[in-house]
């Protein structure tokens, strides 16, 4: 007799691929994309590494999937943050501030998803969250911007403005920012951002 998966087994199926999943987010969260092997994740999750082939090709497919769900979460709270914003000015501010907040917050994984070396399976998913910030950034900006710069050239200055500020913030080799130095990055930013697009 063929085997038929039921409804309790394909939950529990689930169950097993999520908890791989959290467990591979968090050793990279722990120590970057090179810390997270197939074996590192399997003593998180506390399962076999055959167990994981079982849901996963290869690791490589195992760490696109988790950039994504990591970077979907990301782009949803910056895009929270534009949503709540009434100006052109304050789109661009509440950005960095979201931006650079959590990224100092969670340096390791910031790290990973931005600068890190990291397979192309990865390398893709980065592609399209830069791309997802551009595009909320840009629409927030249409709803009050009338400058003569595009949106989209503001949104795309701005991310990769924002990003390398945060290369040596995020270094793991340099200690953590103190509390003083975020908020005046926060600061020097903001007004860099509302100076270019003709908003004080």
């Amino acid at each position: 007799m063929a085997y038929r998966e039921t409804p309790r087994t394909r939950a529990k199926a689930e169950q097993r691929r999520a908890r791989v999943e959290r467990a591979t987010q968090y050793v990279i969260a722990s120590g970057g994309f090179t810390a997270a092997s197939i074996a590192a994740v399997a003593r998180e999750a506390e399962c076999s590494a055959g167990l994981i082939y079982t849901y996963f090709d290869n690791r490589d497919e195992l760490l696109g999937i988790v950039f994504a769900r990591a970077a979907s979460h990301e782009l949803a709270v910056v895009e929270a943050a534009v949503g709540a914003s009434t100006s052109a000015a304050e789109v661009v501010g509440s950005v960095v501030d979201v931006f650079i907040r959590r990224a100092v917050a969670g340096r390791t994984l910031a790290h990973a998803l931005l600068f890190e070396e990291v397979p192309d399976t990865v390398q893709i998913e980065r592609r399209a969250l830069r791309r997802g910030y551009v595009s909320v950034i840009a629409e927030g900006l249409n709803h009050g911007y009338s400058a003569d710069i595009p949106a989209e050239v503001v949104a795309r200055s701005l991310v990769g403005s924002i990003a390398e500020n945060l290369v040596d913030v995020l270094d793991p080799e340099q200690a953590p920012p103190s509390t003083s130095e975020v908020e005046s990055l926060i600061t020097a930013l903001s007004t860099f951002a509302r100076t270019a697009i003709g908003e004080q």
